[in-house]
């Protein structure tokens, strides 16, 4: 499949560490998704190198972002680290997936859970009215390495201030200790109920589960989740468990 490919402007370039950072940019994309990706590319060398990246922005936005990792030895992203404001970004016209809002069933409460860059999808998803208005209850989960990767904690701290109770927050380091977080991978948090406990809320088969990320964690907390009874969802049978695999 063709990609019509726009050229867009870098607006802001934000680096939360040495290797991670977030990039706005303005273009005339068409209308998008909350939790759909784009592809965003450069020309090097004579030629369009490009990756898939979820939108953190929303479709509300009057503008585009993407968070990245860069890869020493990658092709992009090296590149993308070197862009400053004014510079040229190409980016697809039309964005694409299915981890959106529509694909998930009706339920009581919903579970999101990250790691890395995989919190991404999520602050686009709850910066709409879509998972406000469908679920009681919402957990955000965020697991990473070092607590300098734990981003956008503004904009989370927004969401806390508008939605009050309905709303939990739950940052954990794996590689170190940091106040205020736990220190352990998600599929153990679940196993040993210590995110159940923090959201006093438990996970049923009236849940609904996101999970973004590591596909390491991904297949461990589903294997969890599919134990206490529920099921992946799919557009033939829908279930529970919806998710998406970065790399």
């Amino acid at each position: 499949m063709a990609i019509n490919w726009i050229e867009t402007e870098i607006i802001e370039h934000k680096r939360w560490t040495d290797v991670l950072a977030s990039l706005k940019f303005k273009g005339k994309v068409q209308p998008y998704t909350a939790g759909q990706f784009t592809k965003v590319g450069l020309k090097i060398d004579g030629e369009l190198i490009s990756r898939p990246y979820s939108y953190v922005s929303s479709p509300n936005d009057d503008f585009l972002e993407i968070v990245y990792v860069k890869v020493p030895d990658g092709k992009l992203t090296p590149a993308l680290s070197d862009l400053n404001v004014g510079d040229t970004l190409f980016a697809m016209e039309k964005a694409s997936g299915f981890f959106v809002m529509s694909e998930v069933p009706d339920g009581e409460d919903l579970w999101m859970l990250a790691t890395g860059t995989g919190l991404g999808v999520f602050i686009s998803l709850l910066k709409t009215k879509e998972p406000w208005n469908r679920f009681k209850n919402i957990v955000l989960v965020h697991g990473v390495r070092a607590a300098d990767e734990l981003t956008y904690k503004t904009q989370i701290d927004d969401f806390t201030s508008s939605f009050g109770e309905r709303f939990s927050y739950i940052p954990t380091v794996t590689r170190e200790k940091k106040d205020g977080c736990l220190n352990l991978r998600i599929p153990a948090g679940l196993k040993n109920k210590d995110f159940q406990k923090i959201a006093k809320l438990d996970i049923t088969k009236k849940s609904q589960v996101m999970i973004c990320g590591n596909p390491d964690m991904i297949n461990d907390t589903v294997k969890l989740l599919e134990k206490d009874g529920l099921e992946r969802n799919r557009r033939s049978k829908p279930g529970n468990i919806t998710l998406e695999k970065y790399w």
